[in-house]
């Protein structure tokens, strides 16, 4: 029984000196694999891919559209023009005839009936067109820069929720782990308790209630340990999955974890930072500047566009390409709009109303990040003050065990009083782990607040 008590006695001073240890990489580790392999911000890096190739074909529309057209036609029937050529040539040809007395002029010409279908007709040109004047293209093109720019924070927002989610999730599988130690140690003491105490009772020095004591306090240890055996599974899952692996995976146990509390200020001090580095508060300004160029681009289409247009090429029948079948031609084309009923308008105020939206979020997240500032720094503090509690309250527990212990070994103190001592061991021992990873939560929490 000595062996055991000295067990909880070293796995007591191992708690009692975890956070005064320096971190380790294991962690950090985690979060890089985390932030290569997790499917979500895989999504998220697409989503910027995608943004910027529609800023690449904004872009293109400052440039030149050249194509090259070609078209050849068959055609057989269909409606004719007719040209009475006869009818109107033959009586002049005839009466110049009679009047100078010589047959100079046919006088037998047909009437001409071309078909509107052209039969084996071609156009090959190259087309060229080219905006001069267009406030659009430009607006568009910088209003896709904007998007793209905010696209690319919410991958950087999103990468800082995921750091504190993979730190939340792997103290919360330390923790569980930390129980699981705790309750198996514990389990080794009640099961060496049972057997001393089933040798007195066997030697008639205690009655049977002390084993029926002993078995229950044990069964009632293994019950907890199956429902912390679950949270710990349940911890060991979710933390595989936002690293994209499989859940049954293992995980490294990192010790070397320290919750940390003097580089921080005062609360106004966190606030302002929070405000300064929040990449939520730039993407939103993105975003707002985005609707401003909206409503310039909505206000642009009532403005007049102007393009040039060329095209060169061969048309005739037959494909012939010669001197008689090229030809070139240059367009300016002007559009200005008139008369759209009201249609202008109403998108300049759906834009402009949007607009106002977009700014009132930005205000009404600037209140909501103080507010989770001011949470995750008055949680840390009380985290800090309640450890401060716990490690004194595990210090009394492990010493009133110690004494409780040795009177029992000299049969000074009843069997019911050694479980008191030790439950109240037990439960300090937990309550200093489960308090320590609250700790690092909050912390981590309070870094994520501040976007460090």
């Amino acid at each position: 029984m000595k062996d055991i008590i000295l067990i909880l006695w070293l796995s007591t001073s191992a708690l009692l000196s975890l956070s005064a240890q320096e971190a380790g990489d294991i962690l950090e580790a985690y979060i890089k694999t985390g932030l290569d392999q997790n499917l979500a911000l895989q999504q998220e890096k697409l989503d910027v891919k995608q943004s910027l190739a529609a800023l690449r074909e904004a872009k293109s529309l400052f440039y030149p559209n050249v194509s090259f057209e070609a078209s050849y036609t068959r055609a057989v029937g269909g409606r004719t023009i007719d040209i009475p050529v006869g009818d109107l040539l033959n009586p002049v040809y005839q009466t110049l005839n009679e009047l100078s007395s010589i047959p100079q002029f046919p006088t037998e010409i047909r009437n001409a009936s071309e078909p509107i279908l052209p039969d084996d007709f071609h156009d090959t040109r190259l087309l060229v067109q080219f905006p001069l004047y267009n406030p659009e293209i430009y607006l568009n093109y910088k209003l896709r820069q904007a998007l793209a720019s905010a696209q690319e924070i919410q991958q950087s927002t999103y990468e800082q929720e995921l750091k504190k989610e993979i730190k939340e999730a792997y103290y919360q599988y330390l923790q569980t782990q930390e129980v699981l130690a705790i309750y198996d140690t514990t389990a080794l003491l009640l099961k060496e308790v049972l057997r001393i105490n089933q040798e007195l009772v066997n030697n008639h020095k205690l009655t049977k209630d002390v084993v029926y004591a002993a078995e229950f306090e044990l069964e009632d240890l293994y019950g907890k340990r199956a429902e912390a055996l679950q949270r710990s599974q349940m911890a060991q899952s979710y933390f595989n999955f936002l690293l994209n692996r499989s859940l049954e995976e293992s995980i490294k146990i990192d010790t070397n974890l320290q919750a940390s509390t003097s580089f921080y200020g005062s609360l106004i001090e966190q606030q302002e930072r929070a405000l300064a580095t929040r990449s939520e508060l730039a993407q939103i300004r993105e975003a707002i500047y985005a609707q401003e160029l909206n409503v310039q681009l909505q206000q642009a289409k009532k403005l007049p566009n102007l393009s040039l247009g060329a095209m060169a090429g061969f048309q005739g029948f037959g494909y012939k390409f010669n001197g008689q079948q090229d030809y070139a031609l240059l367009q300016l084309n002007l559009s200005v709009p008139i008369f759209t009923a009201g249609k202008n308008e109403a998108k300049v105020l759906q834009s402009q109303l949007q607009l106002e939206h977009t700014q009132s979020q930005y205000q009404r997240l600037q209140q909501q990040i103080q507010l989770q500032v001011i949470e995750a720094y008055t949680g840390l503090q009380a985290s800090v003050s309640k450890m401060e509690a716990k490690r004194s309250a595990l210090v009394s527990a492990r010493e009133s065990f110690r004494i409780v212990r040795t009177k029992y070994e000299e049969n000074l103190v009843l069997f019911v009083e050694l479980l008191d001592a030790r439950t109240r061991f037990t439960n300090a021992q937990l309550d200093y782990v489960i308090t320590n990873y609250d700790l690092l939560i909050k912390q981590a929490q309070l870094e994520r607040a501040m976007a460090l």
